[in-house]
C-alpha cells in the first residue's frame, strides 16, 4: 500500500478535474472555437511502473519498484480536423524498491532506473461541440534507459550504472479543456513499453526492459487563433422600376415590393444552416409567397479548400440544405430548383486551397 499512496493526491485532483469539466462545459453558449496551428504542451504524472526481470549472466533477479514520476515536453501542430501529430521528449524516474534471486551471497539493493523517451506521436481530439474534448494517441520512438547505481545483480557488491537504447512504444487517452481558445488543461493516461537493453558493470553484462503506466496532468498553448465565424447577410437587389401611369379605367393594385435576391453563409466544410442562415430564408419565404413567385433558383457554392470533387459535393449538400428548409416553411417542391456550383463562382477570387468565408454560401434568386 505504501508504494501507491503518493499517487492519492494527485489522482483525486485529476478526478474531481474530471467531474468539474462536463459541467463547465455545458455552460458555455455555442460551439467552443479553438485555435489551431503549433503547439506546445508540458505535463508531468505519477508512474505505477511494472515490475521486470534482470539477466545478469547467469543470475536470474527479480527487481520491482516503489514510487516514479515522468515530465512530458511536446511540440506538434493542432489541425481543425482533430488530428494533432507532435514530438514529445520525456523523462521518467523510478526508485528500485526490491531485487530478488540473484547471484549467490548477493546483498543489498537498491538504486534507480531512468528512461529518456523521444517519440513520434499522433493524436486525435474529439470534437464535442464544448470546450471538453476527448482524445487518444499512439506513438514510436527511442528510449535511453539508465540503470543508475542498481545491484547487486550479477555479483556481490557489483552495482551498474549504464546507459543503452532501446526501441519504444506508447499509447494513451485523455481529456482536454480550453480555459482560452489557445490554451488547454489536460488530465492523461499513458502507457510505455521498450525493447530490452544491455547494460556493462565491472566486465558483467545485464538486460532488461522497462514499462510503465502513467497518470498525467498538463497544459498545451497553441500558437495560433480560432477561424471567425461569418455572419449571415442578406444582399438586396435594387428597387423594381416604378409601375406606369394608371390606365384611365380602373386597374389591378401593384404587386407589393419584395425582395429577390438572398444569400446565407456556412460554417467551414459544414452543410448546416445557422441560426442567421434560418432567419433569412424564413424571409425567403415571406417575400415568395407575397409576390407569388413560382421559380426560385437556388445555388450551393464552396471556397477553394479541398478538392474540386469534394466542393462540388459539399456546394451540392448546402443547396439542399437550403431547399429543404423552403420546403419545411411552406413552398412547393415544384417552385425550387437547385445547383451545385462548387469552387466554379467564387464572391471572393483565391488562389487554390484557400479557406473564405464569404465564399462558403448558397444563393437564392427570384428569376
Amino acid at each position: 500500500m505504501k508504494k501507491f499512496r503518493p499517487l492519492i493526491a494527485p489522482m483525486v485532483s485529476a478526478a474531481a478535474l474530471l467531474v468539474a469539466l462536463p459541467s463547465l462545459a455545458m455552460a458555455q453558449d455555442g460551439e467552443i472555437k479553438t485555435a489551431t496551428g503549433p503547439y506546445l504542451g508540458l505535463s508531468a504524472g505519477y508512474n505505477w511502473t511494472r515490475d521486470t526481470n534482470v539477466n545478469a549472466g547467469t543470475a536470474l533477479n527479480g527487481m520491482d519498484f516503489s514510487e516514479g514520476y515522468t515530465g512530458i515536453l511536446e511540440g506538434g501542430y493542432r489541425f481543425d480536423n482533430g488530428l494533432r501529430p507532435a514530438l514529445e521528449v520525456g523523462y521518467s524516474t523510478d526508485v528500485v524498491d526490491n531485487i530478488t534471486g540473484g547471484p549467490a551471497g548477493r546483498f543489498g539493493s537498491g538504486g534507480n532506473m531512468n528512461a529518456l523517451t523521444i517519440m513520434g506521436v499522433v493524436n486525435y481530439d474529439f470534437h464535442t461541440g464544448t470546450a471538453l474534448r476527448p482524445y487518444v494517441g499512439a506513438g514510436v520512438g527511442l528510449a535511453r534507459l539508465h540503470l543508475d547505481r542498481v545491484g547487486a545483480l550479477s555479483a556481490p557488491g557489483v552495482l551498474y550504472d549504464d546507459w543503452d537504447s532501446a526501441f519504444a512504444w506508447q499509447v494513451g487517452a485523455g481529456f482536454s479543456y480550453a480555459v482560452a481558445p489557445d490554451m488547454d488543461l489536460t488530465v492523461g493516461y499513458r502507457y510505455l513499453d521498450t525493447d530490452k537493453g544491455t547494460f556493462k558493470a565491472a566486465g558483467q553484462r545485464a538486460k532488461t526492459d522497462y514499462s510503465s503506466h502513467t497518470a498525467l496532468v498538463g497544459v498545451r498553448y497553441v500558437f495560433g487563433q480560432p477561424e471567425a465565424k461569418p455572419v449571415a447577410t442578406t444582399q438586396v437587389a435594387p428597387p423594381p422600376p416604378p409601375p406606369p401611369p394608371p390606365a384611365p379605367v380602373a386597374a389591378p393594385a401593384p404587386a407589393p415590393s419584395i425582395t429577390r435576391n438572398f444569400t446565407v453563409f456556412f460554417d467551414f466544410d459544414k452543410a448546416t444552416l445557422s441560426p442567421d442562415a434560418q432567419g433569412v430564408l424564413q424571409n425567403v419565404a415571406r417575400d415568395a409567397n407575397a409576390g407569388k413567385v413560382v421559380n426560385i433558383s437556388v445555388s450551393g457554392h464552396a471556397d477553394t479548400a479541398g478538392s474540386a470533387q469534394y466542393n462540388q459535393q459539399l456546394s451540392q449538400r448546402r443547396a439542399e440544405a437550403v431547399r429543404e428548409y423552403l420546403l419545411s416553411q411552406g413552398l412547393g417542391s415544384a417552385q425550387i430548383s437547385v445547383e451545385a456550383k462548387g469552387e466554379t463562382d467564387l464572391l471572393v477570387p483565391t488562389a487554390d486551397g484557400v479557406r473564405e468565408p464569404s465564399n462558403r454560401r448558397t444563393v437564392i434568386i427570384f428569376p
